[in-house]
């Protein structure tokens, strides 16, 4: 097993990122609570959508849903990855989002915590192992990483994004209704603690992001749709790594089902993301969906459960996925 000498420097980064987020944004001025459960989420008076735009770069998403929002957040998340060959996957992830500006952000994603129990292929090796989880996609480790009892834990790659708002968009005829594109810069970066955890390939992603708020009125005229199209390809393939050369499609539809509010089916939303792959060096298209089912508790933290089903993955591929998450606003 190779030695990482970076690994432990990105950790204290995004540790630190996390740290001075919070404090550079803690004093920031917040709208009150109740100012979010007198709001529709077809809209309130000026004030009150002013006060929720008082967060930096924020659009008023109350969700932490919407990709036009730049404006710090924290959204860790425990996911649990089941692979088509029966590898399963635990996941406690560190992920965050960090403004500089109103138009420049960029997210932060690590995996501080994976376990990995491959004991279900420890007889079909080769190529019985992969860890095709999100962002990354499928690869096969070197037979020295991996240990005979089938279970390995430690913290997996870095992921990061950065994305500028050059204000490309515009607004529909419909009062209040908009659009926006921007462009999006991916990088994954080998920093898992062991090589069955991550990838030994650097990757770099360019992207371009477009939103748009549905037209008409409620309920579907509350909600938007957005494309985020990546083309994936490999800058660094260390000592173990593979070639990537692909398109990967994040696609959402936002829809809100309840006003926010005290009770308990209030602030009810649904957003459904699909995640279309297709891989040029296999000539292979996959197929993901996961509908994402949250809750606002109060204003500025989202709690949210989202299973997700893979249409015929590959042994390599997921199969299934649960993820739950929560977000604070700062």
């Amino acid at each position: 097993m190779k030695e990482r000498h970076v690994q432990f420097d990105l950790i204290s980064f995004c540790s630190c990122l996390c740290l001075l987020s919070v404090i550079a944004f803690a004093d920031s001025t917040i709208p009150s609570v109740d100012n979010v459960f007198r709001m529709s989420l077809a809209g309130g008076t000026a004030a009150e959508e002013a006060a929720v735009e008082e967060r930096p770069g924020s659009t008023g998403d109350q969700t932490g849903t919407d990709p036009r929002d730049f404006s710090s957040k924290l959204m860790p998340y425990y996911r649990y990855t089941e692979l088509d060959n029966g590898v399963k996957i635990n996941d406690l992830t560190l992920f965050g989002m960090h403004a500089f500006t109103p138009k420049f952000a960029f997210t932060y994603e690590i995996p501080v915590y994976r376990n990995m129990d491959y004991s279900s292929v420890l007889g079909g090796i080769p190529g019985g192992i992969g860890g095709a989880v999100p962002p990354g996609g499928g690869f096969t480790p070197p037979f020295s990483d991996i240990s005979r009892s089938g279970d390995t834990s430690g913290y997996g790659d870095l992921n990061l994004r950065f994305f500028y708002n050059f204000d490309w968009g515009g607004d529909y005829a419909e009062e209040g209704k908009s659009w926006s594109a921007f462009p999006v810069i991916e990088v994954m970066l080998p920093t898992a603690s062991d090589d069955v955890l991550g990838s030994d390939t650097t990757i770099l992603s360019p992207g371009f992001t477009i939103v748009t708020d549905l037209p008409g009125g409620p309920p579907f005229g509350l909600g938007f749709i957005a494309f985020m199209n990546f083309f994936d390809f490999d800058v660094d393939k260390g000592d173990a790594g593979q070639d990537y050369e692909r398109f990967r499609g994040r696609w959402f539809w936002m829809q809100p089902l309840s006003k926010p509010g005290p009770e308990l089916t209030d602030g009810l939303y649904i957003l459904t993301e699909f995640q279309p792959v297709y891989d040029f060096e296999a000539d292979e298209f996959d197929l993901w969906m996961g509908p994402e089912f949250g809750k606002i508790l109060s204003e500025g933290r989202i709690l949210y459960v989202k299973p997700g089903w893979a249409f015929d993955p590959d042994p390599v591929d997921r199969k299934f996925t649960l993820e739950v998450g929560y977000r604070y606003f700062f």
